[in-house]
């Protein structure tokens, strides 16, 4: 559960004032964004998938360069009766990860994999030269445009239109949260933004070092989760309905 100071923190960021805006970004909504302050936060487990200790036997982090100094989790989501393993690659600064679900466990990189397996979802890790330019690429909107919407938890999100979609925004902690749905089926947007904000007073998403921003799609295609860790930058993409079971096995 989320805790009261972490509600406290959720309703002062979202009443700002300017001078603790960091600054203006544009994203792919057309909103512009901004954001600041301090928090702890929390996303309805799938209950199709179980943490697999197959994780904690696959050495993922191998392929990640060792003056990173990055752990992974070791209880990523899997269906049950199914195997993780990945096809990874590292080149120059960014090291990605196309995590697939097979029958049998396979060795990272094996080349049946793609033969035999079920792609889950794409995990890029891009380190930057310094902190700042590494948070230059993550949305920072403090929402505030558009009709208020009671989200529940003392939430409050705002709803916006444009390009046949409709979007409901809304920020916990340092973290910017948009729900999309198309103009046909417009409630869905809503319906996102609640089941999400309810998932997150019992789940935990990773404390981001600076930001993180959270996209949640009606149609699970375009869901994506990135957030920034000082000089490193994730990102969780083509994972679904599962994106939020993956984004909250990081701290």
């Amino acid at each position: 559960m989320m805790t009261a100071c972490g509600n406290e923190d959720n309703k002062a960021l979202q009443k700002d004032d300017p001078e603790q805006i960091v600054d203006d970004v544009e994203i792919n909504n057309g909103q512009s964004e901004e954001l600041g302050t301090e928090y702890k936060e929390p996303v309805k487990s799938n209950e199709n998938v179980t943490s697999d200790s197959n994780a904690r036997n696959t050495n993922f982090e191998s392929i990640i360069p060792s003056d990173w100094d990055i752990q992974l989790p070791t209880d990523f989501p899997v269906t049950k009766g199914k195997h993780l393993t990945a096809i990874a690659s590292s080149k120059q600064n960014v090291v990605t990860f196309e995590f697939y679900q097979t029958d049998k466990q396979l060795e990272m990189n094996d080349p049946k994999i793609k033969e035999s397996g079920q792609l889950v979802g794409q995990l890029v890790i891009t380190k930057h030269a310094t902190a700042k330019s590494a948070g230059e690429e993550i949305d920072k909107t403090v929402f505030s445009d558009g009709e208020a919407v009671d989200l529940g938890h003392g939430i409050t999100g705002y709803q916006d239109a444009g390009a046949g979609s409709i979007f409901t925004s809304w920020n916990e902690g340092r973290w910017a949260i948009i729900a999309r749905s198309t103009t046909e089926k417009s409630e869905e947007s809503l319906t996102i933004a609640k089941e999400t904000v309810e998932f997150l007073e019992t789940h935990m998403m990773p404390i981001p070092e600076q930001y993180g921003h959270l996209h949640i799609d009606a149609n699970d295609q375009g869901s994506l989760a990135t957030w920034q860790k000082e000089k490193f930058v994730y990102t969780l993409t083509n994972f679904g309905d599962n994106t939020l079971n993956w984004l909250i096995t990081f701290e």
